[in-house]
């Protein structure tokens, strides 16, 4: 309420219906508007449904007296700041003390007189403005309090995954090196080749964790500018394709790429697809256990090209599904050997990336059964902005 007069609603409660109409003409007269109780069931009744910016009632009531009315009201959270102007024809001090300890915010004395009276409920009025005011500033405060102790949380999360993900391509790199430099004398050209693509393995893996976490906030700020161009979608998915191979030699999976040629280009960032690709395909290698198939495909849907790496390792447990392309979500594998957790930043690169090209992607899986990531790319740069 921030206007005193005119938007108020003014409850007026006694058990003698002169004295209320008396209140009420003098009310409506300056523009406020009137709620009628007469007795204190009623005027508690009231007050929880129609929620009065002010009360004014009677102390000497039949049943429930006006003391009593207000000692309930300021013992309940939604109301204890209900301004309660009391009307009485007490006039002994101990009385006006009384009311004031129950929580009244101050006393008018009958015979009502009529400046008076619009006076009061003016000035309470205005506290009651002021009193709204700081509440709403509080739970803004509040808010804003709730949201830096999210952000220190997410930092200090964010922090340790990090630092947790670069370890682990760091420690290969490390341990490839000090092989290399123990048995460098009796190493044959086939062992030293093995551990150098190892080592390149594991430094890539390292890059693309680090590009992610620099891009991520450039694409959720659209401060990326994507360097758009026909692409031809089947050279990209070579490309990704054949960076893993020495990967998927090594973990004994199987990667196909069923790219039919002939397919219609897009309008895309060739670097950002592939790297959309990369993301996924890393992915999959994660929780696709030795024996297992990844298969790069594509469908023609007119308008647009969706692009999918499915995988038969184990799924995406059902709950986590919704999630999987938010930021740090991560899921852990069965097979303790592999590697398995990750800053979750990749998938969400793949999901700002897709958007910023105006396309979208989506996840189908079943625990046990495998997962399927499609995208779609728009292949006309209108359909792209439009999207």
């Amino acid at each position: 309420m921030s206007d005193p007069r005119g938007a108020a609603s003014i409850l007026v409660v006694d058990d003698d219906q002169r004295n209320v109409r008396l209140v009420e003409s003098i009310l409506k007269a300056n523009g406020y508007t009137v709620l009628r109780a007469y007795d204190g069931e009623e005027a508690l009744r009231l007050v929880a449904s129609e929620q009065p910016d002010l009360m004014l009632l009677d102390v000497m009531m039949p049943t429930l007296s006006g003391f009593e009315v207000c000692r309930r009201l300021r013992e309940r959270h939604e109301t204890r700041l209900l301004p309660i102007l009391m009307i009485t024809a007490l006039t002994a001090v101990e009385d006006k003390v009384q009311g004031l300890d129950l929580g009244a915010d101050d006393f008018l004395s009958k015979p009502i007189n009529r400046t008076e009276l619009l006076a009061k409920v003016r000035a309470i009025l205005r506290v009651r403005v002021l009193q709204e005011e700081v509440e709403r500033q509080r739970k803004e405060l509040e808010t804003a309090n709730r949201a830096l102790l999210t952000i220190q949380r997410f930092k200090e999360s964010m922090g340790q995954m990090v630092v947790h993900d670069l370890k682990n391509p760091l420690a290969g790199i490390m341990g490839n090196i000090q092989l290399i430099q123990i048995q460098r004398a009796q190493m044959t050209s086939p062992r030293l080749e093995e551990l150098l693509q190892r080592t390149q393995d594991s430094a890539r893996q390292m890059a693309r964790m680090i590009q992610n976490i620099l891009e991520v906030a450039k694409l959720e700020e659209q401060k990326m500018p994507l360097r758009r161009q026909t692409v031809d979608v089947k050279p990209v998915v070579s490309t990704s394709i054949a960076e893993l191979m020495s990967l998927s030699t090594r973990d004994g999976v199987r990667l196909a790429n069923e790219v039919p040629d002939g397919l219609p280009a897009v309008d895309a960032d060739p670097e950002l697809v592939g790297r959309i690709l990369a993301n996924l395909l890393s992915n999959a290698f994660k929780h696709t256990p030795s024996g297992g198939r990844i298969v790069v495909g594509t469908r023609d849907e007119g308008d647009e090209i969706t692009i999918t790496v499915s995988d038969n390792g184990e799924g995406i447990p059902e709950d986590l599904q919704p999630y999987i392309f938010e930021k740090f979500v991560a899921g852990e594998s069965d097979d303790r050997r592999r590697m398995t957790y990750d800053s979750g930043l990749g998938l969400t690169f793949c999901r700002l990336a897709v958007q910023a090209h105006g396309g979208r992607i989506w996840v189908r899986s079943r625990p046990g059964e495998g997962t399927v990531v499609h995208f779609s790319l728009p292949r006309h740069r209108a359909a792209a902005v439009a999207a």
